[in-house]
């Protein structure tokens, strides 16, 4: 009877937590003997299991090597994201539950299928980074972090059982596959040897969980990731992550003999590629925030990790040289919020936290440590407004105060890659808030939202007839400035201006049926004036065109600024949350002043969370995942021959007054813009340029 009991408790518990081949390790003998052979067993540290080795008991030297690998110290610098550990994360990972918001999966039975993508099940939805990212296998690092603060033995149990199953599903390739589906593109082979698999192999290599077996299946997988990154680099960022992968991995682990080999192979083709992909002023060629700030960052990690293995004397003299002009750029192009435009895709930056290194590398940079510190230490910088140009960019700004007004006015290329159809576009902030936005193109999913959020239908542009911008992704003086771009700056401390145009395609290439020229001025403190000048080419310039100016605001509510105007003001309402906001009161949140100066023969309307319909009919939502509810404000008009919009911007602080009293047109170039304190704006094209002045009041 009482063995019954036991086969019914066995039976339940089986049904419960069915064993399958997980459970045990999965080395293959190959394995194995791939990476006994490729140890220098003339390393020290290794005699005991050299003697084996040469003797040929092979298991025995495959445990005395990794008794050798128990016993390392484990560097430092892969150590450090253990101590910050997501909880949720390390959950998930305990799970089977993969986010990539806002896609949620849970996988059944303790199994992940490291090629499934639920989001090409939903119509309209196709992200295939969703399956790419899976096999980055982030939460290795979360779990590992809540392992070392708690020794709870199911971290480490699934972090095996999780390796085990993607070795035994994802064997390597003959070639070079980033393509949909892959398990092995080369930017998650880079990230895992570099990061995820690297920062929970130093937690759990002490973990009795992690047997013998898996910690030799553990350096067979890097090892020929390693040997697979090194027969396929790419280009762009991913090529720094793929030779950041294999230096961490060959410091990690010198004890193979071609280690110090393929570490000089990733410093070499670093110094002969990274001088290239930083323009002269500073900037990545991707034009993009977040891809500068990763590659900055990933050649920074290079030396840490050279540093903590002991191989600093390998990095040459001049490797981080490029650095002090990437530092610059950012510095440049920062926002009161030590954010950054949010060219191309990108995502919200935090430069404080960057500029920690640029203080470790160029201490005498007392503007870098000003950064660092958030305006407590250091010097701010003796420049305000400024020219990027070969980036591309104008920034204006009023001063490096913290609630400063700011605008960024796009005047350059594509960029190499993660292009976004955007050129002439601006953006305004007042101090923490983005109040004039770009979303930086949110989810790379194949959808409609994608579509909209990187055409100039999602910037702030003009349309031509409902289309937007078309510039060649693949022509090279369409993604890589030529030669620097001045956009006529100027700036004599009180009045900024600047100008660029738009001369290309209109929906498709070789469709160059409008010019669009546009000029941007600022009047210290806070006015910003922005004339868009329609001037049709061609065959074109016999017809009438509809032109629609689109201004994006982050703000749920607008209110009229002047009775019986269309000019409109935000409220502090908005659906931003915590990675869009930095104050911690929304309340306090800046508004902005949107005002038509040209009003004659113009129609304004807004929108706000309009998701229906195709691509090139949405509005008023940001894209950053998951997609929330802003508002659109349009400004329309038809006709024959060149059409101009003429409008002003006004930030405001949370508690600051409406100043406007009044706005009329005069004529049809020019208007006048009446202040309640008396003084008066006036603004017109006149002699082929923008000109506009103020006149304080009494005068």
């Amino acid at each position: 009877m009482k063995a019954l009991v036991c086969l019914f408790a066995a039976c339940l518990l089986t049904a419960v937590l069915p064993a399958d081949e997980l459970d045990r390790p999965v080395l293959k003998e190959e394995w194995r003997d791939e990476v006994l052979s490729s140890l220098n067993w003339d390393y020290p540290g290794l005699e005991q299991a050299k003697n084996f080795y040469m003797a040929g008991d092979k298991k025995a030297a495959a445990k005395a090597f990794v008794a050798y690998l128990r016993a390392k110290k484990q560097p430092a610098v892969i150590r450090e994201p253990l101590k910050r550990p997501n909880a949720q994360s390390a959950k998930d990972g305990l799970a089977y539950t993969w986010r990539r918001p806002p896609h949620v999966y849970t996988f059944p039975d303790r199994k992940i299928d490291w090629h499934y993508n639920m989001t090409a099940k939903i119509p309209g939805m196709l992200d295939n980074e969703w399956q790419w990212q899976l096999n980055r296998m982030g939460w290795f690092v979360d779990m590992a972090g809540m392992y070392s603060k708690k020794k709870d033995p199911r971290y480490a149990e699934t972090f095996v059982r999780q390796l085990r199953s993607w070795a035994l599903a994802c064997p390597m390739p003959a070639k070079r596959r980033n393509v949909p589906g892959s398990t092995w593109r080369t930017i998650e082979c880079g990230l895992r040897l570099s990061r995820f698999w690297a920062s929970a192999y130093t937690a759990f290599i002490t973990a009795p969980e992690f047997t013998d077996d898996d910690v030799i299946m553990y350096c067979y997988l890097s090892l020929i990731q390693r040997r697979f990154l090194e027969r396929n680099p790419t280009t762009g960022n991913i090529f720094i992550m793929e030779m950041h992968g294999i230096y961490t991995f060959s410091a990690m682990f010198p004890e193979f003999k071609d280690a110090s080999r393929a570490r000089r192979l990733a410093l070499d083709l670093l110094a002969a590629r990274v001088g290239s992909m930083f323009l002269p002023d500073g900037f990545l060629n991707e034009l993009t925030n977040s891809y500068h700030n990763s590659v900055v960052g990933n050649l920074v990690l290079i030396t840490k990790i050279a540093r903590d293995c002991g191989f600093a004397d390998e990095i040459p003299a001049d490797f981080t040289a490029p650095l002090e002009r990437a530092f610059e750029a950012q510095l440049k192009m920062m926002t009161p919020a030590f954010d950054m435009p949010m060219g191309n895709d990108t995502v919200h930056a935090r430069l404080w936290q960057n500029f920690e290194n640029a203080v470790r590398l160029f201490p005498a940079r007392k503007d870098f440590l000003w950064v660092k510190t958030q305006r407590k230490k250091g010097k701010a910088p003796e420049f305000l407004s400024c020219v990027m140009p070969w980036t591309g960019f104008v920034i204006m700004r009023e001063s490096w105060e913290p609630e400063a007004n700011y605008l960024a006015f796009d005047i350059g290329p594509l960029g190499m890659w993660h292009m976004h159809q955007d050129k002439l576009n601006i953006s305004i902030w007042k101090g923490q808030d983005q109040l004039l936005y770009d979303d930086g193109g949110g989810s790379y999913a194949h959808s409609k939202f994608r579509k909209y959020a990187t055409s100039s239908l999602g910037h702030n542009l003009v349309t031509v007839d409902g289309l937007g911008q078309f510039r060649d992704r693949w022509k090279t003086e369409d993604r890589v400035t030529q030669s620097p771009l001045t956009g006529d700056f100027s700036s004599d401390g009180k009045t900024d201006y600047a100008k660029a145009v738009y001369d290309q395609g209109w929906n498709k290439i070789g469709n160059d049926i409008v010019r669009h020229e546009r000029e941007v001025m600022f009047i210290r403190p806070r006015l910003f004036i922005v004339l868009d000048r329609l001037i049709p080419k061609g065959k074109a310039a016999d017809s009438p065109h509809r032109y629609q100016a689109r201004w994006h605001v982050d703000a749920l509510e607008l209110l009229p600024a002047l009775p019986g105007h269309p000019a409109v003001v935000t409220t502090e309402k908005s659906s931003a949350g915590p990675r869009e906001r930095v104050r911690p009161d929304p309340a306090l949140r800046a508004r902005l002043i949107v005002a038509p100066l040209f009003t004659k023969d113009v129609t304004v309307s807004a929108v706000s969370g309009r998701l229906e319909g195709e691509w090139d009919t949405l509005g008023g939502f940001y894209a950053q995942n998951p997609h929330r509810k802003t508002t659109t404000i349009l400004h329309e008009r038809s006709g024959r021959g060149e059409q101009r919009f003429l409008t002003l911007f006004i930030p405001l602080g949370a508690r600051e007054a409406n100043p406007l009293a009044a706005i009329r047109q005069q004529g049809i170039d020019g208007a006048e813009v009446t202040f309640k304190d008396g003084s008066v704006l006036t603004a017109a094209f006149a002699d082929g340029k923008l000109r506009a002045s103020v006149k304080p009041s009494g005068k």
